[in-house]
């Protein structure tokens, strides 16, 4: 049986959506895009919802919320 899939967060934009959704495949958390505007016109009226399965809720919450700016190393 599948475990039911909830929302994580809604975007207003598709590249935050997309850096949100790149960030859990790496922690390796099952997650869609859910398209909830006219983005195919241009139109992101109701955003981009990031869903994920109820299982993994929480985990997603704390890989999205985990800071890495400290572990960049800026070129001079």
């Amino acid at each position: 049986m599948n475990a039911p899939w909830t929302s994580l967060t809604v975007f207003d934009a598709l590249a935050p959506a997309e850096i949100a959704r790149g960030r859990l495949l790496v922690e390796d958390i099952p997650c869609v895009l859910v398209d909830r505007s006219l983005l195919q016109l241009g139109i992101v009226a109701d955003g981009i919802e990031l869903q994920v399965p109820e299982s993994d809720l929480e985990r997603a919450r704390q890989a999205l919320a985990r800071d890495y700016s400290g572990e960049l190393e800026l070129e001079s």
